[in-house]
């Protein structure tokens, strides 16, 4: 969740422990305390062939890390401008 209420989400594809994977990161929701999710989440990006299961917003700026598990094909963090700073 961003500073503003904004829920980004990740979502992953699992065939077994040597894949396929595929992964997509969704614009959830916004609001206040309250949390209302979208009826059809925005898709942000989709990341085929890796299994996203961590999405944290950077404090200061627009990045979030992605972690994936990619099973037996082992693991990885990259950045995107997901997020508001």
């Amino acid at each position: 969740m961003t500073n503003s209420g904004r829920i980004i989400a990740s979502s992953a594809a699992d065939a077994g422990d040597d894949g396929p994977f595929g992964s997509a990161v969704s614009d959830g929701a916004a609001g206040r305390v309250r949390v209302t999710l979208a009826a059809s989440p925005s898709v942000l990006g989709t990341f085929p062939e890796y299994k996203i299961e961590a999405v944290e917003c950077l404090s200061g700026s627009t990045d979030a890390l992605l972690g994936t598990d990619d099973e037996n094909l082992g693991g990885y963090v990259r950045t995107m401008p997901f997020c508001e700073a």
